[in-house]
């Protein structure tokens, strides 16, 4: 019986990512954010889809969200040093 349950809940949780609930709202609310200055109630529900989707990816992958916010202002990797080219007079 446990095992039956476990591969009800496997195909349950792969239909739900199959069906991608929310794409479609997340895809609009993105083109609704683009643009020189969006204002009124198509701003404030893109923002509120756009909000709703970060909350549940912060509470699905907690330990990458703390991280991800402890390094949001770090700054970029340094470089490394630039290449040495050298002359190939053809000979091997």
């Amino acid at each position: 019986m446990t095992w039956f349950l476990y591969a009800a809940l496997l195909a349950v949780g792969y239909a739900l990512g199959r069906a991608r609930l929310g794409h479609r709202a997340s895809q609009w609310a993105a083109w609704q954010l683009v643009g020189k200055r969006p204002t009124g109630p198509r701003w404030w529900l893109g923002y509120t889809v756009r909000s709703a989707e970060n909350i549940g990816w912060l509470l699905a992958h907690p330990v990458q969200g703390v991280h991800a916010f402890k390094h949001r202002n770090d700054p970029p990797p340094q470089r490394s040093p630039a290449m040495k080219i050298r002359r190939y007079d053809g000979e091997a």
